[in-house]
């Protein structure tokens, strides 16, 4: 559906942490724009690569897709 990049709000609203890489990697649901961002490390200071998902249905990755994982969401059009 429709999905539209939206980091900033993705940043401020609803931030989940799934630590390790072991944890499965949350689903980007209808109508959500979403931010995957992985780190090297557990306290998050070793950037490794991120993934966005805009309202479009858009991706963009950068980097490489592994190590400690966080995932941020933001509802479309709000």
């Amino acid at each position: 559906m429709i999905r539209r990049l939206l980091l900033v709000a993705a940043t401020v609203l609803g931030v989940v942490l799934v630590p390790g890489q072991a944890q499965a990697i949350p689903v980007c649901r209808d109508r959500y724009t979403c931010l995957y961002q992985w780190w090297a490390d557990r306290d998050h200071t070793i950037f490794n690569g991120y993934q966005a998902i805009d309202c479009q249905g858009g991706v963009d990755t950068v980097g490489t897709l592994s190590g400690f994982l966080e995932f941020h969401q933001a509802r479309c059009g709000s």
